[in-house]
């Protein structure tokens, strides 16, 4: 990803997150999850394979750490010319603290529930970066949290 020359085009948001869905049913099965979604998404700018990536991760994400069972809703908002997506969780929720930590590479802020590296989010952050947009969380303890990026409206 780091050296590789993508051309952004139209996305079709809908069938990306029909291809993530089918990627995650064995999760949405072992966690007894649900997703929530919107009937049209508003058109954006990108790297088909590179977003698949980032709601996958997301998606994960919320799986895992959200409530239980995990309830997860999918939307999007213009913001300042760019579309804004994002996956709202029903979880605990992150302190400020370990907000300002989560899109760091190597950062993992729940080691007894999942396993991996902490790579996951700083993935996510540099394809997104990689296309113009950015990333970020809104959180409060006790109510769930907000996982957003932004991409450029076609």
């Amino acid at each position: 990803m780091r050296k590789q020359q993508v051309q952004s085009t139209r996305l079709d948001m809908a069938g990306i997150l029909r291809q993530v869905e089918q990627r995650m049913d064995y999760m949405l099965r072992e966690y007894g999850g649900e997703i929530a979604g919107p009937e049209a998404w508003p058109a954006a700018l990108g790297y088909a394979p590179w977003i698949e990536e980032a709601w996958t991760n997301y998606i994960s994400n919320g799986l895992k750490y959200g409530g239980s069972p995990p309830r997860l809703q999918l939307g999007a908002d213009l913001q300042d010319g760019k579309i804004r997506f994002w996956v709202r969780d029903n979880g605990p929720g992150i302190d400020e603290e370990a907000q300002a930590k989560l899109f760091a590479e190597f950062s993992r802020l729940d080691t007894v529930r999942a396993e991996g590296h902490g790579l996951g989010l700083s993935i996510v952050r540099r394809i997104i970066e990689r296309l113009g947009g950015s990333v970020g969380v809104e959180s409060e303890l006790g109510s769930g949290s907000l996982f957003f990026f932004t991409l450029p409206a076609a």
